[in-house]
């Protein structure tokens, strides 16, 4: 698997950034050349004194390779910076490319959590600068790798004309702190599931104690403290790994200084036991030891590198693993012609049982929505709405039965007609950190006159003259932040744009108080008079205007018709229509008390 991790990552950069390879064999030339350079500058020097060179002679021959030695340092530094920047720039593009499997995949792995932790663990690969992490330290540690490998071989073929002992003793005295390096990698790989929700919780806590919307609460709540407590307590808990991995680096780096001084020992004890011999002169004892030590430490640098590659390559793993992902067949949203007359639909005897649950969340749901008809979706929380809204939308399957849309089974619709037929506004509202132009129009085919329209329909076209102003503050400069009401209205005109032939409104309004959620459905029921439209909220007089009302509960439908044929029943949509206005009606009546 190690092979292949760096086969991907190589084969990456040769597709998207192969330049890197050239900056990879300058930055190797100069990184080896100056090492030799630099063990035989000492032993001219040596030599010029013992021989009684002239002084000229040995000016030239030292600034010679003075001079080499600063102009190969310079070139392995100056292609070194490039070799991080076309890193850099191909670390970018798959951070784009792992946007695209994250908008790319099936829905219902976005819903999972494993998937979702799988996609925060390839997001740090990518995102982390670390050099001994992700995709940045396995490109940084190859290049040292690469260099290493050269080095060692030069040195040893150097040492090896001395003696094959001292060749073998400064392999053994290297290969030990790698050994225990990758004791210490398959330990921190072993263990990272264990720390891992201690920094998700610190994350969070840092992220939501910031925002202004948590701050009202945190200072009128006196919240401060607990939040405090909370992050103190996860530090902590963090620390103890911390501690862990503190101690076994320490013994490690222990076992690598005292390999380091046995090194030195033999390499520089052997060579001077070589000259007293008069096996060697004095000029070749100073270049022998300093190759010893040249190869000591490529040596250890290559140990180090590898043990880094070999940690990076599983994060490289998880990265793969995340880019298996990738639909083999990009979805494209196919837009309807707005002249399209509204579709038929049809749930037939669908149930649906969510991944991993046992338990059925509809059971047996059958009911058709006629073209042009409006039907509105009630019930209690956990009654199956908004999972029955995303059947109809196509983002899941159903488990049996089927669902039809002109008679067409969803399974046989190409993804992208089917996404095409549905203009949605969901609760959790998506208002983009942009323009208003590419919040109304986000697909980027944007007509400048239709998003006009639109607005004005929205109710929001004095709101919005200037149709590049960005919205969400705090992600760019001179961006505003819109009211509920205003988000509602930016939603409708978005959906208004798309001119999709069924309209789906899935609990949009559930922070509006009743009149303006009344308000903003009569605005949607006014511009959807040829549109299939399904209708989801929790106050059921807002739905009064639909065709058909379907009430779910434990997952079936209970009842059906229209707001006055289930008020005429008196069953359960009738007690619930009573109650929430006996409700109303009193908390209209405390008001009217409060101002007399």
């Amino acid at each position: 698997m190690l092979w292949s991790n760096i086969c991907f990552v190589c084969g990456y950069y040769f597709r998207k950034s192969r330049s890197i390879f050239g900056y990879l064999l300058i930055g190797t030339v100069a990184s080896l050349a100056a090492p030799i350079l630099s063990v035989y500058l000492p032993r001219t020097v040596v030599q010029a004194v013992t021989e009684g060179w002239e002084f000229s002679h040995l000016a030239l021959g030292v600034g010679v390779l003075a001079l080499g030695i600063m102009l190969l340092n310079i070139l392995s530094m100056l292609s070194g910076i490039k070799y991080s920047q076309k890193a850099f720039n191909g670390r970018m593009k798959m951070v784009q490319q792992l946007e695209e499997v994250m908008v790319s995949c099936k829905y219902p792995l976005t819903e999972d959590p494993t998937w979702q932790n799988k996609i925060d663990l390839a997001g740090d690969t990518v995102f982390s600068d670390s050099s001994q992490r992700g995709i940045a330290g396995i490109v940084q540690s190859l290049r040292d790798f690469v260099v290493n490998i050269l080095g060692i071989f030069t040195f040893s073929t150097i040492l090896g004309l001395l003696h094959p002992a001292v060749l073998v003793i400064l392999i053994f005295t290297s290969l030990v702190p790698g050994l225990v390096a990758g004791r210490m990698t398959l330990y921190e790989t072993r263990q990272r599931e264990k720390w891992l929700p201690c920094n998700k919780q610190i994350k969070y806590i840092r992220n939501h104690t910031t925002t202004a919307e948590a701050g009202k609460d945190i200072r009128l709540y006196d919240a401060a403290g607990f939040f405090l407590g909370q992050m103190e307590e996860a530090v902590m808990k963090r620390l103890v790994w911390v501690k862990k991995l503190a101690l076994r680096r320490l013994g490690a780096d222990g076992v690598d200084t005292l390999m380091m001084i046995l090194q030195n020992s033999v390499a520089l004890g052997f060579t001077a036991c070589e000259i007293i011999q008069g096996r060697i002169s004095i000029p070749d004892f100073t270049f022998y030891s300093g190759s010893a030590i040249q190869f000591a430490q490529f040596m250890n640098r290559f140990v180090k590198s590898y043990s880094i590659v070999k940690r990076c390559s599983k994060d490289v793993e998880i990265l793969r693993e995340a880019y298996a992902f990738m639909p083999e067949k990009k979805t494209v949203v196919t837009l309807q012609n707005p002249e399209r007359p509204a579709p038929r639909i049809q749930f037939d005897h669908v149930s649906f049982t969510y991944p991993g649950s046992e338990e059925p969340i509809l059971k047996d749901i059958c009911f058709q929505a006629l073209p042009g008809e409006k039907l509105a979706l009630v019930g209690v929380n956990g009654a199956g709405k908004s999972t029955l809204v995303k059947l109809l939308c196509g983002l899941y399957q159903p488990t049996s039965g089927q669902i039809l849309i002109d008679g067409i089974p969803t399974t046989q619709w190409e993804e992208g007609e089917l996404f095409g037929l549905f203009s949605t506004v969901f609760q959790d509202m998506l208002v983009l950190p942009f323009s208003v132009l590419e919040n109304v129009a986000p697909s980027g085919r944007a007509d400048v006159a239709k998003v006009r329209r639109c607005l004005e329909q929205a109710g929001l076209s004095q709101r919005f003259p200037d149709l590049n102003l960005p919205l969400v503050k705090g992600i760019q400069d001179g961006a505003e932040n819109l009211s509920g009401g205003e988000e509602q209205k930016l939603l409708l005109a978005r959906a208004l744009y798309k001119e999709a032939p069924i309209l789906v409104l899935d609990e949009p309004t559930a922070a509006l108080d009743p009149l303006a959620e009344s308000e903003l459905y009569t605005k949607y029921n006014e511009f959807t008079q040829k549109k299939t439209s399904f209708f989801i909220s929790h106050r059921l007089a807002s739905t009064g205007f639909c065709d058909k009302i379907l009430l779910l509960g434990e997952g079936r439908i209970l009842e059906e018709g229209s707001h006055a044929q289930l008020l005429e029943q008196g069953g359960m949509y009738a007690h619930m229509f009573h109650e929430q206005s006996k409700y109303y009606a009193d908390k209209a009546e405390g008001k009217e008390g409060g101002n007399q």
